[in-house]
């Protein structure tokens, strides 16, 4: 019986010892997982601090992207504006130059079309004088009246400038209503000699045209003593001083 009760207390206190080590070994244990959960929340921490900081970084690298594209966006925007005003420029400034050509061009078509009237109307002048002086004048009367011119012409003449007849011009051509004399061919050969110093062959020629006076032609130069360039000269004098009242 004692030797039972030694056991049993044995075995109580060997039990206790027992209990005692399990309990100081769960207790080391749980503080070792305690402290290892501590260090992983602190790395946890830490990345997640880093991690923060990276997700701000990244936020500000966005807003300034951002940024960046609406000034680019806007920057396209205006070159695209300040490319439409300079194209558009460039079209009135094109349509203006071809109006402009327009209308210079209407102006010279209006200008020709002008002269050509104005032509016409001498030359209908000239013929309506021709056949009133044919109707006025008897056949004396205009052989008188062609004497006349021709003589007022060579007295003319004689103070006339003959500078620019060209040196290789050798005849002059002489044109007239009716045949002229042989003493009017003189006179008219030596006033020519005294203004060239030289003498030019005269070769003579009818133009019924002309309604009286004479025609010199030195080449592509003329000296007009006829009554139609007279009629047309007081034609265009006439229009000078009618559109000068207009004014």
């Amino acid at each position: 019986m004692e030797l039972i009760i030694k056991f049993l207390i044995l075995t109580f206190i060997v039990s206790g010892v027992v209990i005692f080590l399990i309990r100081i070994a769960l207790f080391s244990s749980s503080e070792g997982v305690v402290q290892r959960l501590n260090e992983e929340n602190k790395k946890l921490a830490v990345k997640q601090e880093e991690l923060n900081k990276k997700i701000l970084q990244a936020n500000e690298e966005l807003a300034q992207k951002q940024k960046e594209a609406r000034e680019l966006a806007s920057k396209m925007r205006a070159d695209a504006e300040q490319e439409s005003v300079k194209e558009k420029e460039k079209i009135i400034a094109k349509a203006r130059a071809e109006g402009e050509e327009i209308i210079a061009k209407a102006q010279g078509a209006k200008e020709k079309i002008r002269m050509d009237l104005e032509k016409e109307n001498d030359i209908r002048v000239i013929k309506y004088s021709m056949e009133i002086l044919n109707d006025i004048l008897s056949q004396k009367a205009k052989g008188a009246f062609n004497e006349t011119l021709i003589e007022e012409f060579l007295e003319k003449l004689k103070d006339t400038d003959m500078s620019r007849i060209s040196p290789d011009i050798t005849t002059v051509d002489v044109v007239t209503l009716d045949p002229v004399s042989e003493k009017v061919k003189e006179r008219l050969s030596a006033v020519i000699k005294e203004k060239t110093g030289r003498s030019l062959k005269v070769n003579a020629s009818l133009n019924p045209k002309i309604g009286g006076g004479l025609i010199l032609k030195f080449g592509s130069m003329a000296l007009d003593g006829s009554i139609q360039n007279l009629i047309r000269e007081k034609a265009l004098e006439f229009q000078q001083n009618v559109q000068s009242r207009e004014i």
